[in-house]
C-alpha cells in the first residue's frame, strides 16, 4: 500500500476524528461519550462493527485515548490530524 492510500480502518478513524472536531467542536483533550459517537457514526452510515475497529485503530495510532469517565478523548496528535 503506498503512502497515498489509506486503510479502511485508517479512513473510518479519520471520520470519527472529522466528526468529534468539525461536527462536535472538540478540541485536544475533550471527551465525547461512546453512545453520543455511535449516534453520530450511525448517522453517517457507519455500523457498530466498523466503529470498534475504527475507534481501536485510532488508540493504536495515538489519536484517541480512553478518558477518565469513560468517554473517548481526543488527543493533541489526533487533534493535529484533521
Amino acid at each position: 500500500m503506498s503512502s497515498k492510500e489509506l486503510s479502511s480502518e485508517d479512513t473510518l478513524a479519520k471520520r470519527i476524528l472529522f466528526i468529534m472536531i468539525n461536527e462536535q467542536g472538540l478540541r485536544a483533550g475533550d471527551g465525547m461519550s461512546p453512545d453520543n459517537l455511535v449516534r453520530d457514526l450511525t448517522r453517517h452510515g457507519i455500523g457498530q462493527p466498523e466503529l470498534q475497529q475504527a475507534v481501536q485503530h485510532a488508540k493504536d495510532r495515538g489519536w484517541l485515548r480512553d478518558g477518565p469517565y469513560g468517554e473517548l478523548q481526543l488527543t493533541e496528535t489526533g487533534f493535529a490530524v484533521d
